[in-house]
């Protein structure tokens, strides 16, 4: 970067999660740097699971690089970033879980060639990231966490909090003082409002059908709407009907955001079941849409001191549906919705608008570009063979044979395609037993 020429970045991510928070959090941040004064470009990573057209018909972007390997191999994916680095020569790369773009990186500069400051951007709690936190420390220049807790976690991992930033993930919200809101009764069925990934592992999206239930032996009525869409769907719907409950659940589908608007005012209140999140974007619109929130103490909510139990939203331990009823029937007292809808606002507007997430993210990839250059980064092992090609001829003249012949891996998923993280991780519980420590909260709601 030099005199007053814009500062650039390049964005690259997956496209083949074109429903998740993250894409929604790129619609915003990619603007607001813009309208600010960056080069916005966002480079995209194509192929059989990633759909850039897909990706870009829900979230469209005028400045994009299609990023495809063609060989389907480590290799191929490194060479493929490496030309879109060369290609595009932004001041920073900020990478969103594709990380065979620190390898690039680590190539170029091995090689003393020209390489932006690489930042990589912490959007989950997953063993696997942080301890690519820890084995890229030699070629990462930053760490932007959309969490209090992933600041901390990463740090750790770094062993160094001067290079890891906080910047969350914001949405628009109503300017001007929030105002008094008029009594409104919650009468029964209660409209429960689910929006977000069909998951089981971390969303824990199973539990909505035991806390209609739970919600039924206390004689409440409700009505659950699901909006979004997964890979648990059948598993949810298989759950459902075991216990008769087709009567209760409303599967609305994947919504425009003019749709999810119409539904968060149709609703009571937004529930939430996870294990960890990092924001979650989903309860900053809801809250921004005068809907009350209902949610686990999941893994990142403690440090990031946010939902506060009984003044801006319901709180109830992961996994404890009982809990979960109480907080739900507790809507229908007289005066709680005025005082979560008051205080969810003040919440949105004080910390999560789209103008604060806009103006921390600038402000962590200017002091970024600041930050002194780090030194040369260590050799990396050898790369390991992926394929016979590999085995019999060796990697180098085994991705030479794939390219001439256009052979190329056949993946099963997304995440095989273009690798989320370089590492491999340990016992994802075990990972979340220590997160759930350094969060202070221990899945309980204690303030």
């Amino acid at each position: 970067m030099t005199g007053k020429q814009a500062p650039s970045v390049l964005v690259i991510a997956p496209s083949a999660y074109p429903l998740g928070g993250v894409a929604d959090w790129l619609d915003s941040v990619l603007p607001g740097l813009q309208a600010l004064g960056w080069r916005c470009v966002l480079g995209l990573v194509q192929g059989r699971f990633h759909d850039v057209n897909t990706y870009l018909s829900r979230h469209p972007w005028q400045d994009v690089r299609r990023i495809a390997n063609p060989t389907g191999s480590q290799p191929g994916r490194i060479a493929s970033i490496t030309a879109c680095l060369r290609q595009v020569r932004p001041d920073l790369v900020v990478v969103v879980n594709i990380a065979a773009t620190y390898c690039a990186i680590r190539y170029l500069r091995l090689r003393g060639q020209p390489s932006p400051k690489v930042v990589m951007t912490l959007h989950g709690f997953q063993s696997d990231l942080l301890e690519d936190c820890r084995a890229s420390v030699d070629v990462l220049d930053g760490v932007v966490s959309t969490n209090r807790l992933g600041v901390k976690m990463a740090a750790s991992n770094m062993g160094s909090e001067e290079r890891v930033f906080y910047a969350p993930c914001g949405v628009p919200v109503p300017s001007g003082r929030v105002a008094a809101t008029t009594g409104v009764a919650v009468t029964q069925p209660l409209r429960l409002l689910y929006c977000g990934r069909f998951e089981q592992e971390q969303k824990r999206i199973c539990d909505l059908v035991e806390l209609a239930s739970s919600l039924a032996r206390r004689g409440v009525s409700c009505q659950i709407s699901l909006a979004g869409a997964g890979p648990d769907e059948a598993l949810l719907r298989q759950a459902i009907a075991a216990r008769g409950a087709e009567r209760v659940f409303r599967f609305l589908g994947v919504l425009a955001p003019t749709a999810l608007s119409r539904e968060y005012r149709r609703h009571d209140a937004l529930i939430i079941t996870s294990v960890w999140e990092t924001g979650p974007i989903v309860a900053w619109e809801a809250m921004s849409h005068r809907l009350p929130v209902i949610s686990s103490c999941f893994v990142g909510s403690g440090l990031e001191g946010a939902l506060l139990n009984g003044r801006n939203c319901l709180l109830f331990p992961i996994g404890d549906m009982a809990a979960a009823a109480d907080a739900v029937a507790a809507l229908m007292a007289f005066g709680i919705r005025e005082r979560l809808v008051t205080g969810g606002l003040e919440l949105v507007q004080r910390r999560y608008s789209r103008s604060c997430s806009v103006s921390l993210w600038n402000d962590a990839l200017h002091q970024i570009l600041r930050l002194p250059s780090l030194p040369a980064p260590r050799l990396p092992s050898g790369a390991l063979p992926q394929g016979r090609l590999d085995r019999w001829l060796g990697v180098k003249w085994g991705e030479r044979v794939r390219r001439t012949l256009g052979v190329s891996y056949r993946h099963d998923d997304a995440g095989g395609e273009w690798p989320h993280a370089c590492h491999g991780a340990q016992s994802q519980n075990e990972f979340l037993r220590w997160a759930r420590e350094a969060d202070g909260r221990d899945g309980q709601c204690g303030q």
